[in-house]
């Protein structure tokens, strides 16, 4: 992986052999240039455990060369000495901020020569570590996309053909059951008929167990099918965990919040409007865009999750509001209800894939955690205030993409 121990850049020849000599004398490997911009080549081509570089050199100074090595991306992975005769305090604090891990006055070679082996062995060090975090961040990066393909799989299947094919299957027997049913009775009645008043009381017994047979089957056929909606919309949750975790940002572009807020109030209404017809939706945006960068599909699903548990939570009477702003530096986003609200010990737990707290309604418990991760995801926060049976309000913060714009507190503006 390293194309040599250590590359001495300085443009003293005589300096860079007597360095060399008494580096493989130590049985390290030592390459040395005599011009910065030489050896800003050899370190994008090659890879050195240990830069060591001078300051004073004509052309490209060593600053300049950090400078160059920061501005190409290379810093993070070169472990710079800077080896020079004449070393100022102005000169050392700027080259550790532009990347340099070390510095050492040149005569101390020859003074302290344990101590130069040992800030070169420290180099060497610092080079494992980051290899070996290296690879655990790919090691991690590979299992969490693993895990994603996995949920989006699993939550398509148990939201898509497999559910439609159970549900089909269960739908075919329901009918068959009931045919049979009416076969049954059909068929018991034209018995009566035929054995008279004498045979009515034994019959009518008989026809009563069986029919609460099929009865029972009818019902646990209905039970099944409640239970595949659950899943079914466990499938859906599992597909957006799917999204959520996606470790790349290939989705993200220039978003306004305003009008994602508006789209999930809307998309929500229009399918739910009927069931909950006492519900008032207070909108409050703000009166400049709150542009971000961001999935435009990940947000608008927080969104309308977010509005889909306000709604849950007033029972189909009270009022949603949506408040957007913005205040240094952020763009803000609220979705208050006042539905019942959340106790104060289980707040802690919401965030949580195994928590529901819906009292007999149907939830995976899912939903808050996706919304958590999802905008985590894109560099914001998510909060939430809550009071048992006066209501809930969840705050979101994102950085907004213009610096400059709508920095200070806003005041709302109601639209």
């Amino acid at each position: 992986m390293f194309h040599d121990d250590i590359l001495l850049i300085d443009d003293s020849e005589a300096f860079c052999k007597s360095i060399k000599e008494l580096m493989e004398d130590k049985g390290y490997g030592l390459v040395y240039v005599t011009d910065a911009q030489a050896g800003l080549q050899f370190v994008e081509e090659k890879d050195f455990k240990v830069i060591l570089l001078d300051i004073r050199m004509p052309n490209m100074s060593g600053l300049d060369f950090l400078k160059e090595l920061e501005r190409r991306g290379l810093t993070y992975k070169n472990y710079v000495i800077v080896l020079t005769g004449e070393i100022t305090i102005e000169n050392a604090v700027e080259s550790l901020r532009l990347g340099a891990k070390d510095f050492i006055q040149k005569h101390a070679v020859v003074e302290y020569p344990d101590l130069f082996f040992e800030r070169i062995e420290k180099g060497f060090e610092w080079q494992e570590k980051r290899l070996e975090n290296e690879r655990l961040a790919e090691e991690r990066n590979r299992a969490i996309e693993e895990s994603r393909l996995i949920v989006k799989s699993v939550g398509h299947d148990m939201s898509g053909s497999y559910y439609a094919s159970v549900m089909l299957r269960l739908k075919t027997l329901t009918k068959h059951i009931e045919s049979i049913k009416n076969k049954i009775e059909e068929c018991f009645k034209n018995l009566e008929s035929a054995v008279g008043d004498k045979g009515k009381g034994g019959i009518a017994s008989y026809k009563n167990e069986i029919l609460k047979l099929v009865d029972e089957s009818i019902q646990r056929s209905e039970s099944i099918s409640t239970l595949m909606v659950f899943f079914k919309e466990l499938g859906e949750k599992l597909k957006e965990l799917g999204q959520a975790i996606d470790i790349t940002s290939k989705h993200k572009k220039e978003v306004d919040l305003n009008y994602l807020v508006k789209e999930a109030i809307h998309l929500y209404m229009d399918s739910r409007l009927a069931e909950n017809p006492e519900v008032k939706v207070v909108e409050n945006y703000s009166s400049k865009p709150l542009k971000v960068e961001a999935s435009e599909e990940d947000i608008l699903r927080v969104f309308v999750n977010l509005i889909e548990n306000a709604y849950k939570a007033m029972d189909g009477k009270g009022i949603l509001t949506a408040r957007t702003y913005s205040t240094n530096g952020f763009a803000v986003v609220e979705i208050s209800d006042t539905g019942c609200g959340i106790p104060k010990d289980k707040l802690e737990h919401i965030w949580r894939p195994d928590y529901t707290n819906w009292k007999g309604k149907q939830g995976t418990g899912l939903g808050l955690m996706i919304c958590k991760k999802a905008v985590e995801n894109h560099g914001g926060s998510i909060e939430v205030e809550s009071e048992v049976n006066k209501g809930t309000t969840f705050r979101l913060k994102f950085k907004l993409k213009s610096k400059g714009e709508n920095h200070g507190e806003e005041k709302d503006t109601a639209c």
